[in-house]
């Protein structure tokens, strides 16, 4: 079991479970941009619910920031030309979210 705040004890596979699902959120976000869909607000959603999992899992804060901050930086990379960096950035992310996926199977 992980405490995380609140002294609440979670399963580390219910975690696991809900990474997974928002992993795949962060690589739909590369098709939604490729063919023109809104791709803003689903990021603007996946923001929030990893600020809210960073408020709760305390012991990855680093992983966390680092995966914030890139995240925030796609808002930056609307331009065509931005595509290979907007790619590279959302493989950047889906590293760091294996990161903490990896450290919460170690509790």
């Amino acid at each position: 079991m992980v405490e995380i705040k609140y002294n609440l004890q979670i399963d580390p596979a219910a975690i696991e479970d809900n990474l997974k699902r928002i992993i795949n959120q962060v690589y739909k976000l590369l098709p939604m941009r490729e063919e023109g869909s809104d791709w803003e607000k689903p990021l603007e959603t996946l923001l929030e619910e990893l600020k809210g999992m960073d408020r709760l899992l305390l012991d990855q804060h680093k992983v966390f920031f680092s995966l914030l901050c890139k995240l925030e930086g796609l808002f930056e990379l609307t331009e065509s030309e931005d595509f290979d960096r907007y790619r590279g950035t959302i493989f950047e992310c889906l590293s760091l979210l294996n990161t903490i996926k990896e450290n919460v199977k170690e509790y």
